[in-house]
């Protein structure tokens, strides 16, 4: 019997040892981050639509809501856009999508875990954040508090009142705006490909920046966009 114990601790011993010795070589592993298959990005635009006004009409685009699929070099990511509380953005976005504004152009932005937004910023078609459409818009269905959930779809901003009109956003993390830090007009939601967004959003930015390129690029090839 004192024997059976003996043997038994032996092993126990053994046991503890060789998992301390398995930890302090291989050290605690790493979670993984979602992965998805990315093609290589388009070349450079060489020319870009400009645009007199935002268009269909915001009373056309305030009917109902609308689908938008971001075809995109990572995958494709389904939007629904909100027409009734985003009336102009909406219509903004349609026309930009159908006039090929937004075809070949890189998502070069990602505010990431250090910073205290949490985004995925696309929209520029000149890939130096000087893209204009011709226009700007007022800021509209601005949330209560600056509080932003994952999967919202927002608008980008400019300096002033009006938002850039170009840029938007897919938010990927909970995150509430700094009192007088810029807040964001809200006008839809995604849907589907969500995924595409995470694996962005894990490789974080380039050189650990909280707010720059995404270390993974990730272009939109074109945009569809239909009336539900």
């Amino acid at each position: 019997m004192r024997a059976a114990v003996v043997l038994l601790v032996a092993i126990a011993v053994a046991a503890l040892v060789w998992l301390a010795v398995t930890f302090t070589a291989r050290g605690p592993q790493p979670v993984a981050a979602p992965t998805t298959g990315c093609a290589s990005p388009p070349p450079p635009r060489t020319s870009i639509p400009r645009f007199s006004a935002p268009g269909p009409s915001a009373a056309a685009a305030a009917v109902g809501t609308w689908g938008a699929t971001l075809h995109t070099t990572c995958g494709d990511v389904g939007l629904e856009l909100d027409g009734t509380d985003a009336p102009r953005t909406v219509a903004s976005f349609v026309q930009l999508a159908r006039g090929g504004y937004w075809t070949d152009s890189a998502c070069n932005r990602l505010t990431s875990y250090l910073s205290p937004t949490a985004f995925l910023q696309c929209g520029d078609p000149t890939d130096r954040r000087a893209g204009d459409p011709g226009y700007g818009l007022a800021a509209e269905n601005v949330p209560p508090g600056g509080r932003y959930a994952r999967g919202t779809v927002i608008m980008g901003r400019g300096g002033g009142l009006d938002t850039t009109s170009g840029e938007f956003a897919i938010v990927y993390r909970d995150f509430t705006v700094r009192p007088g830090d810029p807040v964001y007009p809200v006008f839809g939601r995604v849907l589907t490909g969500m995924e595409v967004v995470d694996a962005i959003a894990a490789r974080g930015g380039e050189d650990t920046r909280p707010d720059g390129r995404p270390f993974r690029s990730i272009s939109i090839r074109s945009i569809d966009v239909a009336r539900r």
